[in-house]
């Protein structure tokens, strides 16, 4: 018997998924079949910490028992996924798919068939109705969707957990079926795309950082690879970062034309509270922000003696530490507006990692919020 590949392109195919599949993990150990046995009541705080073993967020609270176990993984993926049914139900369950449409030309209740379509249609039996049918997935997540329920939700979680293409196509493998690349390339830009949707409608609600009183770090660096992997020169995106003081709030902005010689006092006024005091390098675009409101003090990175922290104490270490792991996740991303994408998708990422939020959860959130069903 052959193997399929499942692809963007093909047919839905009917599928069912076990919670025996065998499924390797980003550890390099096989999955479901050897993970340490599920919880049950009378497991025992310490039982579950052995199981559990020493997760934490970047916070460095340690999560507890029932944290972990209320969080998504693959075996709960398996198990409550595992099944087209499952997988509608749950869509309904999360309003992600509507239970029943309104026919607004009889003023009554639609009736649903699941006869045809992957989610179903909606149907209304007068002769004479505008809307005789309609699919169920017009307008959701689910619409133009030909990979089975199962694989979707799968790849969801895949790119919530963070896997790698590679890893994911790895992990989705099974003995009769294979997610192509292009289809873990596709669906992962669905959620990205999604993602940075929600940060932007999300962003007019969000508190600025600082104050009166608060100090905050703001600070430019160009992301991206060295030209030929060698030398100083950086093929990449200049990139303002700004963090309060002893608070984990990140903000990151694309400078505007991708130049160090941008006017950047727009995009720091975005973020910052006017009367916060502000620490800064001695870069010229931030030279104005003492004309609007704010209490400015500079550290001269290029005085020998004093290079990290000046005299008086001033510094910008607090944003400093960010750029690695920062210019790590974006280290291959030359195009602009992938990059700025990828720019929403790590901020989002370490805003999840930090508060110790279940990643899928967090992305189930977004999808709720972008593709709102219209009742």
């Amino acid at each position: 018997m052959g193997v399929q590949v499942l692809d963007s392109d093909e047919p839905h195919v009917p599928h069912s998924s076990s919670i025996d599949e065998p499924v390797v993990g980003t550890s390099g150990v096989a999955g479901p079949s050897r993970l340490a046995p599920a919880f049950s009541s009378s497991n025992t705080q310490d039982e579950a910490e052995v199981i559990l073993g020493n997760s934490s967020g970047t916070s460095g609270r340690r999560m507890n028992s029932e944290e972990l176990k209320a969080r998504w993984n693959w075996r709960k993926i398996f198990s409550k996924l595992g099944t087209q049914e499952q997988c509608i139900q749950f869509a309904e369950d999360r309003d992600l798919l509507l239970k029943r449409k309104w026919c607004s030309y009889h003023k009554r209740w639609m009736s649903l068939s699941t006869a045809s379509g992957q989610v179903g249609r909606f149907r209304c039996y007068k002769s004479n109705c505008r809307e005789q049918t309609r699919s169920r997935a017009i307008g959701t997540w689910f619409e133009n969707a030909r990979l089975p329920l199962t694989r979707l939700f799968e790849l969801m979680y895949a790119f919530s957990a963070g896997l790698s293409y590679l890893q994911a196509v790895h992990e989705l493998a099974t003995e009769n079926s294979v997610v192509s690349y292009s289809t873990v390339t596709d669906w992962y830009s669905y959620c990205r795309e999604t993602i940075v949707v929600f940060e932007i409608e999300n962003q007019i609600t969000r508190p600025k950082i600082g104050g009166s009183g608060k100090i905050v770090h703001i600070d430019e660096s160009k992301c991206g690879v060295r030209k030929l992997n060698r030398g100083h020169q950086i093929d990449g995106h200049w990139v303002i970062a700004m963090i309060e003081d002893r608070r984990d709030d990140l903000r990151l902005e694309v400078c505007p034309e991708n130049v160090q010689s941008a006017e950047v006092l727009p995009l720091i006024m975005k973020h910052v509270e006017v009367g916060s005091t502000v620490h800064t390098d001695y870069w010229q675009a931030y030279t104005s922000l003492s004309d609007h409101g704010y209490t400015h003090i500079r550290v001269n990175h290029i005085d020998p003696e004093n290079r990290f922290v000046a005299t008086d104490g001033t510094h910008t270490q607090g944003i400093e530490s960010q750029w690695r792991g920062l210019k790590k996740s974006l280290r291959q991303h030359k195009n602009k507006q992938d990059f700025t994408d990828r720019l929403f998708e790590y901020t989002w990422r370490r805003r999840i990692r930090i508060n110790n939020m279940d990643p899928f959860e967090e992305l189930l959130k977004a999808v709720q919020h972008v593709y709102k069903v219209i009742r």
